[in-house]
This record gives structure tokens, C-alpha cells and sequence, in this order.
């Protein structure tokens, strides 16, 4: 307990030393964070830190700039004797430090966005996830694929659409596909498979081809795969599944959006795995928490 609080008031230290300083934040991507109900509230305080920080920089630049057009403006009309030097020589003075401002400025935007996009992309794991616990009754798999098709927003009324217009939809289930792989030639096998490939045609009352709409979305989105698992989810596990995807990947030659894990538990150590595995061609890799009734 002695712990958690200084870590708490080393994180308070920090923030209000931003605070004074006005500079831009660094994000922290520990793995404590994933699942922190605070997170929202953290990152909102820090995001209004990285506008200010920016805000108060191009206060000083539009200050320079309005006092440069004002200097050209005198240059322009030849007015003398306001400075005891040459307008030219005070004009060349303000550009020099309005440069050494965008200078400071350009690194900090750019730092800022790729900050709010790692919030963005870790905001949009903790959805999903949430989502998905929250959607699904039973941990199976045709209850991942409900789930997904509410949860999903990119995807979902179409998918919605789809499945809505069929009988079962056991294309997108347990689907075995072949490796390239040469070191692993036996087929790669998925609990949940939907992409643009497993597409069947169908038409609904309107004659409407939702078939062709769900494959359009898919192959504009990506594939999303899921793995069902019935103990805790491990790092092993994480790495092996990451695994398949990647040969799935290089096989079918389509891009993975979604890679997801439901299984009773997650470590932490999992969650940061998973977000580092990213960099392997899956643009989000979601581990869901989904307990058994005998465990809730």
C-alpha cells in the first residue's frame, strides 16, 4: 500500500510539474494503465496540458509575425529614426527568433500527435474490450461474432446486416486455412475467421446485395480474427496466436485490423505483449476478459 501511494504522488509531482512548466507530457503506456478506471480522467487532464503547451507557442509566433508586418510596413513607407538601428537589421532579428520558435514548436506538434494517437489506439482497445465483455452472454463463438457485429462500429451494421439475413453463419467458424509457411505446413486453425474471402452471396428483401457490401467494408477494414480460450490468457498463448495471424497474414495476403483473445483472464504482462505485437501487421490485438458463470 506504501508503494502504490508514492507511486500515486510521484505521478501527481509529475503532473504538476507540466503544469509549471507548460511542456508537452510524456504518455505512460505501463501496463497498470490498460484496465485504470481513472484513465479517461488522466489522459483528459494531459491532452488539455499538450493544447496549452501548443496554444501558448503560437501566441509568441502571431506576436512576431503581426510585429514583422508592422516593421515591413514602416520599411515599406520609408519611415526613419524610430530605431537607432536600420528597420532591415530589427527585421532580421524578429525572423531569427520567430525560426527558433518554429523550431521548438514543429517538434512538440509532432510529438503531440503521435501521443493522442497512442491514446486514440489505447482508448480503442479498452472499447472493444469492454464492449465485448459487456455484449457476450456465453463465451462462444457465435456469441464473438454478435459481439463484434455490435461492437465494431466500422463493421457492425453491415455484418449486423448479414448474419441477420441467414440461417447460421458458419463460414466465419473454425475455418482452417493453408500456411505458406514450409517450417509449418499443417493448415492454420481459427475459432473465428471474418474477412472479405468467406464472403457467401446472399440478397435480402430489397434485393439489396448485402453480400457485396460486407466484403467491400471487409477488405477496406481488414480481416478480424478471434481466438476462445477456456483458462487464463498467457503470454505463450499471446505469442502462438500472434503467430498464426502473421502466417495467415502472409498466406492470404490481407491485412489484420482485429486480432482478439477471449479467454477467463488477463495478466498484465499479456496486455503489454499484445500491444507490442502489434508491430508484426495487426493494427489492434484485444485481449477480452470473459469469466465463466461458476467464476463471475
Amino acid at each position: 500500500m506504501t508503494e502504490s501511494t508514492s507511486g500515486n504522488n510521484d505521478k501527481r509531482i509529475q503532473i504538476e510539474r507540466d503544469d509549471e512548466n507548460s511542456q508537452t507530457p510524456e504518455i505512460d503506456e505501463s501496463p497498470q494503465l490498460f484496465t485504470s478506471p481513472i484513465l479517461a480522467t488522466r489522459y483528459a487532464h494531459e491532452s488539455s496540458q499538450l493544447v496549452y503547451s501548443i496554444e501558448k507557442n503560437f501566441y509568441l509566433i502571431i506576436g512576431i509575425i503581426s510585429s514583422l508586418f508592422v516593421l515591413s510596413l514602416l520599411d515599406f513607407l520609408e519611415v526613419q529614426g524610430i530605431f537607432p538601428v536600420s528597420i532591415d537589421f530589427v527585421i532580421t532579428i524578429f525572423s531569427a527568433i520567430s525560426i527558433a520558435i518554429l523550431s521548438y514548436t514543429i517538434p512538440n506538434i509532432i510529438k503531440s500527435k503521435r501521443i493522442l494517437r497512442s491514446w486514440a489506439d489505447m482508448f480503442e482497445r479498452n472499447s472493444i474490450r469492454a464492449g465485448l465483455s459487456i455484449s457476450m452472454v456465453n463465451k462462444d463463438k457465435e456469441e464473438a461474432i454478435h459481439a463484434i457485429a455490435e461492437t465494431v462500429e466500422e463493421v457492425g451494421e453491415s455484418l449486423r446486416k448479414y448474419i441477420s439475413s441467414k440461417d447460421n453463419f458458419n463460414e466465419f467458424l473454425n475455418v482452417s486455412y493453408p500456411s505458406s509457411d514450409k517450417a509449418d505446413a499443417d493448415k492454420i486453425l481459427f475459432d473465428v475467421l471474418i474477412d472479405s474471402e468467406r464472403i457467401v452471396s446472399i440478397k435480402n428483401n430489397d434485393t439489396e446485395d448485402i453480400s457485396i457490401r460486407l466484403r467491400d467494408t471487409l477488405k477496406d477494414y481488414g480481416a478480424i480474427v478471434v481466438k476462445i480460450i477456456d483458462g487464463n490468457i498467457t503470454n505463450d498463448i499471446v505469442k502462438s496466436f500472434s503467430k498464426d495471424v502473421s502466417l495467415y497474414k502472409l498466406a492470404s495476403g490481407n491485412k489484420i485490423h482485429l486480432a482478439i483473445i477471449i479467454g477467463e483472464d488477463v495478466s498484465e504482462d499479456s496486455y503489454a505483449l499484445a500491444i507490442k505485437l502489434e508491430r508484426n501487421g495487426i493494427r489492434y490485438f484485444v485481449l477480452a476478459e470473459k469469466p465463466s458463470p461458476l467464476q463471475m
